[in-house]
């Protein structure tokens, strides 16, 4: 789970994105539900330490791994602080989304594709987010990846919700330089075809407000 960043980004008011309230309760037991349910057990929350004290106050240890993201160097440079802990296919799914998404089935398919990372990509109506991460598809494979929405040519929206095989580190920089994974990573794998999109229109909110809850 990916929760890096200053930790002054996450927060709403005096609670941290991952513990607003969604539909009764703090939105990171949903998608803890959501992975555990899917049969991972493995779970490693990476993020800043003020970020990961209030989730350790919350969760305990339960059989998850904290690790600190000290110096802030963009969303690849955090997951890239898993890497020697990953041997083989890995969920990746940020702190702030709310879903629905039937996981193993992503899985499956993303084992079908044989591609280096599959994205799960919004195809519904309900949410018009022209912010950034719109992606242009071909068949599965997804050729371009804007994360300017200046630059869009669809609606199509990727949810930073993804599985990935171990080579996608070989395509984040060792060098302590700030990268992301949707402006660098994601870009270049689009363009060596190795992103597949995996088409998703059910409930998803990216949690940027308190009242975002009040949608689902």
């Amino acid at each position: 789970m990916l929760a890096g960043g200053p930790a002054e980004i996450l927060k709403l008011g005096n609670t941290y994105r991952p513990l607003v309230m969604v539909k009764g309760k703090p939105l990171i037991d949903w998608t803890i539900a959501a992975v555990k349910k899917a049969g991972y057990s493995h779970i490693i929350i990476v993020g800043s330490k003020e970020v990961l004290s209030e989730i350790y106050k919350h969760l305990g240890e339960s059989g998850i791994e904290y690790i600190e993201e000290r110096q802030h160097l963009n969303t690849a440079k955090t997951l890239q602080l898993v890497k020697d802990k990953i041997k083989s296919t890995f969920l990746f799914v940020p702190c702030d989304h709310y879903f629905e998404i039937d996981l193993k089935d992503m899985e499956h398919y993303h084992l079908q594709s044989r591609t280096t990372c599959t994205l799960a990509v919004y195809a519904g109506t309900k949410h018009a987010w022209t912010k950034s991460s719109i992606v242009r598809m071909e068949g599965n494979h997804i050729m371009e990846y804007f994360e300017s929405p200046a630059q869009a040519k669809t609606h199509l929206t990727a949810l930073m919700i993804g599985f990935a095989e171990p080579e996608i580190f070989d395509n984040i920089p060792a060098a302590q330089i700030s990268y992301s994974l949707q402006k660098d990573v994601f870009t270049e794998l689009a363009k060596q075809k190795k992103l597949t999109g995996y088409l998703y229109d059910g409930i998803w909110k990216n949690i940027h407000d308190k009242n975002d809850a009040k949608y689902l």
